[in-house]
């Protein structure tokens, strides 16, 4: 269990810096990125036949949603092991998220060529949130199946008889 929290803290790091590091890149370079990604995405589409494109301003939004539902998924499962149960973490999750994507849209108040959105900070939030509810509802399902086990904490067991 010590060896899967440490990896899932560093994958929680790497997912961070990524974030951040996009965030800090100017407006010509984020450009750049964006239509590299729409390029594929859309060459991939027409190859299955569709007609319709999409534009760098949805995968824009996309992109955010989704990273933030990867962050999400990364923090559930960080502060699970730590905690286990979830009325000991959930909050912790949330307001994490939220600070990451706030922290997300103060940096990009810098470089030139960017700005910041409040918009974005609700789509990045609604990728953590959804991204939440998703990992616990299959975490939840793994643990029935016995596919997944997280140890308890004495203290979680000690707790929930309490009824804390």
């Amino acid at each position: 269990m010590k060896k899967a929290k440490v990896i899932f803290i560093i994958l929680t790091i790497a997912c961070l810096s990524f974030i951040w590091i996009n965030s800090s890149l100017d407006g010509v370079e984020s450009s750049g990125v964006s239509g590299g990604v729409m390029g594929a995405i859309n060459k991939f589409i027409m190859s299955l036949g569709f007609k319709k494109e999409f534009s760098e301003h949805l995968i824009r939004k996309t992109a955010h949603f989704t990273e933030y539902a990867g962050l999400s998924f990364l923090l559930t499962t960080d502060f699970k092991l730590f905690y286990y149960d979830v009325k000991y973490y959930w909050n912790k999750v949330l307001f994490s998220g939220l600070l990451v994507a706030v922290i997300d849209e103060t940096i990009q108040l810098f470089p030139k060529g960017r700005s910041s959105s409040v918009v974005d900070v609700w789509i990045d939030f609604a990728g953590v949130f959804s991204a939440f509810v998703v990992t616990l509802i299959l975490y939840k399902f793994l643990e029935k199946k016995n596919i997944v086990k997280f140890k308890t904490r004495a203290v979680d067991k000690v707790d929930s008889r309490k009824g804390v």
